[in-house]
């Protein structure tokens, strides 16, 4: 029986060309690894496709890093600026504070009345009034040259008379 089921099947078979079987195990094989080597070679691009993607995104981060470094340091820049313009502003302020004070005192001294010094009292009197005179001299011509314009006054002591001598300071 066993023969005769092996010569049914190579009657059966007779027609068929010989080595087709092979033949298709051999393509289906074949198949199986060009489509397992395009799955490969699209991974390989898929990944070289990402790590270009993550190469991009780590520049642009890196970018972004330098840029908002620079713009720290820029910030610290113009505070430590601004910081030096009002440390400069406040300096003018006492300096200004300090010449009004000075500028009282004088205006004091000047008023003084002459009529009860002696005589020692009246020269002290009339060597400050000159260093008042002096000290203003100095400072409109050290100001009209920051500022480019002339004295607005004519000069004198700032026109306080001088009781003793009855001159208008000189104005």
């Amino acid at each position: 029986m066993l023969r005769m089921d092996d010569s049914d099947e190579e009657e059966r078979n007779e027609c068929k060309p010989k080595g087709t079987k092979k033949d298709k195990l051999r393509k289906k094989v074949e198949g199986e690894a060009s489509n397992i080597r395009e799955k490969m070679e699209h991974m390989m691009k898929s990944r070289d496709a990402l790590t270009m993607k993550t190469l991009e995104t780590k520049l642009l981060i890196n970018e972004k890093k330098k840029d908002v470094k620079l713009a720290q340091v820029e910030a610290r820049r113009e505070e430590a600026k601004c910081k030096a313009d009002l440390e400069e502003r406040m300096i003018k302020v006492k300096e200004a504070k300090a010449w009004k004070e000075l500028m009282v005192e004088e205006k004091e001294h000047m008023m003084m009345s002459k009529k009860d010094m002696d005589e020692d009292q009246l020269m002290w009197w009339k060597e400050c009034k000159d260093d008042i005179a002096e000290r203003k001299r100095i400072f409109r011509g050290a100001s009209s040259t920051f500022r480019g314009d002339t004295p607005m006054s004519g000069g004198g002591d700032g026109g306080v008379e001088d009781s003793t001598t009855g001159d208008n300071g000189g104005a």
